[in-house]
Order: structure tokens, then sequence, then C-alpha cells
């Protein structure tokens, strides 16, 4: 049995100290450098792209599911339109425009299969 003041083999120590983030110590050049490497605008390594937003997600995976029927075309279809509204908002914080636009588009497309198959069955053919 460990004692309660041991610590647990396998070198684990507990949780990590508090605070949110390690500063970012160094000389003057190690500072300029990283300086170089963080876009002001978004507070992102440069070149780096914003997390998509979860609404730009749903809309893509609903979209894919077609064989779901209308309501995954709807969701897809209402999802993409709130993500795409959530990215003209915050550009630089929230990313995803282009899972939406496709979300979108897959459930316009699904909306339309379903109604093109309902009006093939009604009419007996």
């Amino acid at each position: 049995m460990l004692d309660a003041m041991q610590s647990p083999p396998g070198g684990y120590g507990g949780p990590p100290p508090p605070g949110p983030y390690k500063p970012i110590t160094g000389s003057a050049q190690t500072m300029a450098m990283h300086a170089m490497t963080i876009d002001p605008k978004t507070g992102l390594p440069r070149g780096e792209k914003p997390p998509a937003s979860p609404a730009a997600v749903l809309s893509l995976v609903c979209g894919i599911l077609l064989c779901l029927g209308p309501i995954t075309g709807l969701t897809a279809i209402i999802a993409g339109i709130v993500a795409r509204g959530q990215v003209r908002k915050k550009p630089g914080v929230i990313g995803g425009a282009g899972m939406a636009t496709a979300g979108i588009l897959l459930g316009v497309l699904n909306l339309l299969g379903c109604f093109g198959y309902l009006l093939y069955a009604l009419t007996g053919g």
C-alpha cells in the first residue's frame, strides 16, 4: 500500500500546477521569434485556421446522411445557415464556412432527392 504522502509509481506526480498557461521566457531573441509566430489578429499561430464551428460540423454530417430522409436535410440546411452567420460575425475566431456551405448544398440535394422519390412513388412510377 502507498502512504498518503508517497507519489504513485510510474512518475505521475498529480495534477499540473494551477494557472492557465506557462509563461514564455528566454532571451530577447527568443521573445522576438515567438512574437513573429503569433498572428496578432487571431492569437493563433500564423497560418493556422480557426477551429470549425460545431454548427458547421453538424451541417456537414447531416448533409452526408442522405439515407435518413428529409429530417437530416432540413437540419443540414438550418445548421449550415447558423454556422455561416457565426463565421460572418467572428471570422478570426470561428471557422468552417466551407463545411457549412457543403452541408447546405448536401441538405438541398437531400430534400430534392426525397421530393423526387415521393413524386415518383405517388405517380405510380
